[in-house]
């Protein structure tokens, strides 16, 4: 049933990204911060697994080569599960962290291959502050599911 809830999560995530208007030329990125609580919340195999799924969407869905995103996402998403033992995940500003890093990597993958921008960075922060509250819907929508 979780996994359903994510896949379905993803996909919404993926259209939202794809058709809400950009904000000063910055498009509003949700999938980071998706990855980011798989791999805080999740398993290490299954937040590879959401981690390579949103990598994959996200590269269908743009011009970076193919693979490149999920590539980034995958590495990030070991990393944070990695961390997951020895920082607190409901802590704000290291939702924050894992939200921008995500955001960043992804970035600055896409960097290599298409050039360098300084949008890079507000993208990250963007992605970063949109990620606590992420956090805090989707751990209400899994405690709601439980619930009932």
């Amino acid at each position: 049933m979780n996994f359903l809830l994510v896949t379905l999560t993803l996909w919404l995530l993926a259209t939202l990204q794809v058709r809400l208007p950009t904000l000063a030329g910055l498009r509003i990125e949700f999938l980071p911060a998706l990855v980011a609580y798989g791999a805080l919340t999740f398993r290490r195999g299954n937040a590879l697994l959401l981690a390579l799924m949103a990598g994959f969407t996200q590269d269908a869905l743009s011009a970076a080569p193919f693979g490149l995103t999920a590539l980034a996402y995958g590495i990030v998403a070991l990393l944070l599960t990695a961390t997951r033992d020895v920082l607190d995940r409901d802590i704000p500003p290291y939702q924050f962290a894992a939200g921008a890093l995500t955001a960043a990597a992804a970035s600055i993958a896409a960097c290599f291959v298409l050039g360098f921008s300084f949008k890079i960075l507000l993208v990250a922060g963007l992605a970063g502050l949109i990620t606590p509250f992420f956090f805090f819907a989707a751990d209400y929508t899994r405690y709601m599911v439980k619930a009932s």
